[in-house]
């Protein structure tokens, strides 16, 4: 009797569950956080379907891209693998002046370069080692998602020749995640330069695309790494930058070209005289950040320059002493610039990875030092070269439906 009993109990308990509104469990399962919805993948193919479909991974991405959920992405190289870890990024305004964070690992990545992977764009991340002496049969493409800990293998560009620089970047009309990849054939004087463009997201077959440029060019490093130089690439509301020597006008000072993801064009942006650094995003607008250095190789001033219009062209620029607490705490670790915030501070990191491995903000408007944010976590992977990303959103899409 009592079996009985609780077997109806069990019954009925279902049945109260499948009355829940699809609406209200889909809004729950929101919430949970990216490995949780990876195990409950297994639920049933039902939940498995759920969390594949359109409606859910673009609900996902949505609210993980949204101001109040931003996360850091940080990738460093150790055993001739790049390792991606992230943790909550942060917000200055609410944070102690000294405070701690955790990384956690997310995945491995088959490149032993920092300067062959390309920012994250909408999650996910593209990398190639290109360099002929590294893979002379064909350069190798890969794109991962650390969400996810997907990884996948991308076809080869052309037999013969070698990737000189790849970059990332999101068409948002056609709403397709693309690649642009520069070519060269090896051994040829002058160089042959060729541009191909891979599409993602097509439904079928990825295949690269040759094409047309107007303006010849080559892409310029803009520091020297581990092997080789660091190239910088930014993609805004679906326009790539990128620093290049261009062949007409060559004076050996990078200029800025401009790579339209959608109408697939190019065009150049000249550079304020004297202006070098960082491409970064600052407030929906293209910058650079720029530090100037002393006698002691250590900055001690920032400038800061911001394109207000594209077509004549006309750059900002502002100029920031940094504090003197910088100087006396800060200055002797040697720092890159990791962006801006969608506030407007400036985040710095070190080079290498320390027991107290950190990030700083810093605020260009009151000229303070705000928060020096501790993250631990990586004590395993100390000085090893590492790249911090602001601003990462997590993307639930599975690689075959990308």
């Amino acid at each position: 009797m009592m079996k009985t009993r609780a077997c109806s109990n069990l019954m009925n308990e279902g049945e109260k569950f499948e009355q829940i509104p699809f609406d209200l469990v889909i809004e729950i399962l929101l919430k949970l956080p990216t490995k949780s919805i990876a195990r409950f993948r297994c639920v049933s193919k039902l939940w498995d379907s759920t969390f594949r479909s359109p409606f859910f991974t673009e609900s996902f991405f949505t609210i993980s891209s949204s101001t109040s959920h931003p996360k850091l992405l940080i990738s460093c190289i150790l055993d001739d693998k790049t390792f991606f870890f992230s943790s909550p990024q942060p917000q200055s305004s609410s944070c102690p002046t000294s405070t701690t964070i955790t990384a956690s690992f997310q995945m491995s990545f088959p490149i032993d370069c920092l300067s062959y992977i390309c920012r994250p764009v909408r999650g996910l991340v593209y990398g190639n080692i290109g360099w002929y002496f590294r893979a002379p049969e064909g350069s190798v493409h890969f794109i991962c998602n650390p969400s996810t800990g997907q990884f996948l293998n991308l076809p080869k560009v052309k037999k013969g020749w070698h990737v000189v620089k790849s970059y990332f970047g999101y068409d948002p009309i056609d709403k397709q995640l693309k690649v642009l990849c520069m070519t060269e054939l090896y051994g040829c004087t002058p160089f042959l330069v060729e541009h191909h463009v891979l599409t993602l997201g097509t439904g079928k077959c990825f295949s690269w695309r040759m094409i047309e440029c107007d303006i010849p060019h080559f892409a310029a490093g803009v520091g020297p790494s581990d092997r080789g130089n660091v190239y910088d690439g930014i993609c805004i509301n679906g326009v790539l930058y990128y620093l290049a020597l261009i062949h007409a006008t060559y004076d050996g000072v990078p200029q800025i070209i401009c790579y339209n993801f959608t109408s697939e064009k190019f065009s150049n942006i000249k550079k304020a005289q004297g202006m070098e650094g960082k491409l970064i995003e600052y407030k929906g607008k293209l910058a650079m950040l720029q530090p100037v250095f002393y006698s002691d190789q250590y900055s001690s001033m920032i400038k800061l320059w911001v394109l207000e219009d594209a077509e004549k062209p006309q750059w900002s620029r502002y100029t920031y002493v940094l504090p003197s607490p910088w100087m006396s705490n800060i200055a002797w670790t040697k720092l890159r610039f990791v962006g801006v915030t969608t506030t407007g501070e400036i985040v710095f990191s070190p080079l290498y990875i320390t027991d107290s491995f950190f990030i700083v903000y810093y605020n260009p408007k009151r000229n303070t030092i705000i928060t020096r944010i501790r993250i631990q976590g990586m004590e395993a992977y100390k000085n090893c070269k590492a790249y911090v990303f602001l601003d990462h959103v997590e993307d639930l899409k599975l690689m075959a439906s990308i």
